[in-house]
């Protein structure tokens, strides 16, 4: 699949047609290089990238993997708004990567990530997503209990405070203060999409965030987009060293692809390549 952007327009006139059998462009002294000859030129080449990507992968393909893993065991622990007076907004990003234990079930977590009700609608209150590593002092609690206090294990510094390990940071809901959310997850790689081979970061994305039941097609959200050295400094001429702020170059043709999720029965994929299908809560 091509790239959807069209570019015979105002000021690239990128001409290329497939059918005309053009494979090279033949400079010859003494004629002046036109911009569209240097667009088509590139179109040429990437016609003979895509046609090989094309037999050798699918559209969506992983080609430098890129590790998606699926899930069905995250941790979701919901705390309140503030405490000991404090509004936990404050330093709830520095807990990331910290050890939490429960002050009443002796349970150890790791925090993985955290959201709030402004991350949007479906997040009833701030929740941290974590990874346990140690059960109860008993042995047999595996979670964090309702209404538990929370002790940092680790110091974490916020603004010109510091909470040292061993004080209390936080305090769970007094109901349904724990779930079990899904998520997935890719790793940095490369993929074959609309002819091009792009890379793609490290990201994930959580399903539903209390309930590992979810049904949803994950996979990649392609953008594509020109950008201009007023989009991006670095286009400027750097001839000398630095930027040229009187001497922008040309413009560059952007892919990105980004995790995403879509219902289920929506196959509306004009700007979607499906990776991965999750149909209540299992793998399709």
């Amino acid at each position: 699949m091509p790239q959807k952007t069209n570019l015979n327009i105002s000021p690239y006139y990128d001409d290329f047609k497939k059918d005309n059998n053009f494979y090279r462009v033949l400079f010859n002294p003494g004629k002046p290089v036109q911009a569209r000859e240097l667009s088509t030129l590139q179109s040429i080449l990437q016609d003979q990238i895509e046609t090989f990507g094309s037999h050798m992968f699918k559209e969506g393909s992983m080609v430098i993997p890129g590790n998606i893993n699926y899930n069905d065991a995250y941790s979701a622990v919901k705390i309140n708004p503030d405490h000991l007076g404090i509004d936990v907004t404050v330093y709830t990003k520095q807990l990331h990567g910290k050890k939490l234990r429960g002050q009443s079930s002796g349970v150890v977590a790791i925090v993985d990530d955290c959201f709030f009700p402004t991350d949007g609608p479906e997040y009833t209150d701030i929740t941290l997503y974590v990874n346990y590593t140690t059960s109860g002092d008993d042995n047999e609690v595996s979670s964090f209990e309702d209404g538990e206090i929370l002790i940092l294990e680790d110091t974490i510094t916020y603004g010109n405070t510091t909470i040292t390990s061993g004080e209390t940071v936080a305090t769970l809901i007094s109901e349904d203060a724990t779930a079990t959310s899904s998520i997935v997850s890719v790793g940095q790689g490369v993929f074959f999409v609309r002819g091009t081979f792009v890379n793609v970061s490290d990201s994930k994305i959580i399903l539903d965030p209390y309930t590992n039941t979810s049904s949803y097609r994950v996979g990649l959200t392609i953008l594509e987009e020109i950008v201009s050295a007023k989009d991006d400094k670095s286009l400027y001429d750097n001839a000398k060293g630095f930027s040229n702020f009187a001497a922008p170059g040309a413009d560059r043709l952007k892919i990105s692809a980004t995790l995403s999720k879509k219902a289920i029965n929506d196959y509306d994929d004009k700007t979607f390549v499906e990776l991965i299908r999750i149909d209540n809560g299992e793998i399709k």
